[in-house]
């Protein structure tokens, strides 16, 4: 990575941290900072990708997850196993158990990990997807399992330019209305982490018009 690619990535993105994620990233981890610089570097925005029909898994984000998955970037569920017990006197030697209970309880999946950065990639879901990422990173970040969560989304500035793209291919729907200002962006993130939702260092990219491409 040189530095010219840092700097076009700070150009070219709206790259920001709290709780000093990106610093925890850049000198713990530079590693995983130059496969996120590389992924991003090489990543664009493209028309037909955006008027194309919506159902299931974008397009543009199976495209960037690409770039990570070169770099051995990997989806992860995270599954936790607990014992209760109803009983008195624990710890005593009149202990008595009157039941035991087994508890599983498991995550969503994390879109991608690698040793202790949980990835996700918000393109163009409901914004309640925020909160359930905020809370997967709380909660593995309170475990031990991570340092820092990286959310990557649209720049809240893209709606300029959904405005000015006409209609979704083969339908009279409006490109602006699949990505409506109910959806993921980053207005809508920062409205959750100035809340103090999530205690996990964050590092939020938005993705601009600048690396936006017709064809």
């Amino acid at each position: 990575m040189t530095k010219h690619s840092e700097r076009w990535i700070f150009d070219n993105y709206h790259i920001d941290s709290n709780r000093n994620g990106l610093i925890i990233l850049q000198n713990q981890y530079p590693e995983l900072w130059r496969d996120i610089i590389f992924s991003l570097r090489w990543f664009r925005l493209y028309y037909k990708e955006i008027v194309s029909p919506g159902g299931g898994k974008s397009p543009i984000t199976q495209r960037l997850e690409k770039f990570f998955n070169k770099k051995a970037w990997k989806p992860v569920e995270t599954q936790e196993s607990n014992t209760v017990k109803l009983g008195k006197y624990f710890g005593k030697p009149n202990e008595t158990i009157y039941d035991t209970f087994n508890i599983n309880s498991k995550t969503h999946e994390i879109d991608l990990f690698k040793e202790k950065v949980a990835l996700e990639i918000e393109w163009n879901n409901k914004h309640q997807f925020f909160s359930r990422d905020l809370e997967a990173f709380d909660y593995l970040y309170r475990a031990g399992i991570i340092d820092v969560g990286v959310l990557i989304t649209k720049h809240t500035s893209l709606h300029t330019l959904f405005e000015s793209m006409g209609f979704i291919i083969g339908t009279r729907k409006k490109v602006s209305s699949k990505y409506g200002s109910s959806h993921t962006h980053t207005d809508k993130l920062y409205n959750l982490v100035n809340s103090n939702r999530c205690s996990c260092p964050l590092v939020i990219i938005g993705i601009k018009q600048n690396v936006y491409r017709y064809k």
